[in-house]
């Protein structure tokens, strides 16, 4: 059963790509490829908010490692359970403020990655992009252009 469905999901790929190439030799449309983790890799954008995550997030292990030591310092068991049950509830907010607002700037740079990838794209006459690691054969590699304008 698993063998049968790879085999229709690469004939299914295999035709994908016959029908793209022939749409592109009949209409004579120019097709990019990029390579997206070399693009994200070398990304300043996303540099910039890996190394803002990282600090939040040594931020909240800092945060948590002080609600530990206060925690660990209350003598009175009832104390302590209320204690840690509301620093257990306010370390579950902030980490999902914390994902929520990486969510929201990583999609912003996204958008702004794929607007980039589109104007060159356009600016060089092609009439589609596909991902390199998705494409078998064929398309002019634009990944050295898309990096230098992301830069």
């Amino acid at each position: 059963m698993k063998k049968t469905l790879v085999v229709v999901a690469v004939l299914a790929l295999v035709a994908l790509g016959l029908g793209i190439a022939c749409c592109t030799k009949c209409c004579g449309s120019k097709i990019a490829v990029v390579d997206l983790p070399a693009i994200v890799g070398n990304s300043a954008q996303v540099q910039a908010l890996q190394a803002e995550q990282n600090a939040k997030g040594q931020e909240l292990g800092q945060w948590l490692q002080n609600a530990q030591n206060e925690v660990n310092a209350q003598s009175d068991s009832k104390k302590k359970e209320a204690l840690l049950q509301q620093y257990n509830a306010a370390f579950a907010q902030k980490r999902e403020e914390l994902a929520q607002q990486y969510a929201q700037k990583l999609q912003a740079v996204d958008a702004n990655i794929t607007s980039t990838i589109t104007e060159i794209a356009k600016k060089m006459g092609y009439k589609m992009v596909l991902a390199k690691g998705v494409t078998i054969y064929g398309g002019d590699d634009i990944t050295e252009e898309v990096k230098k304008a992301i830069k």
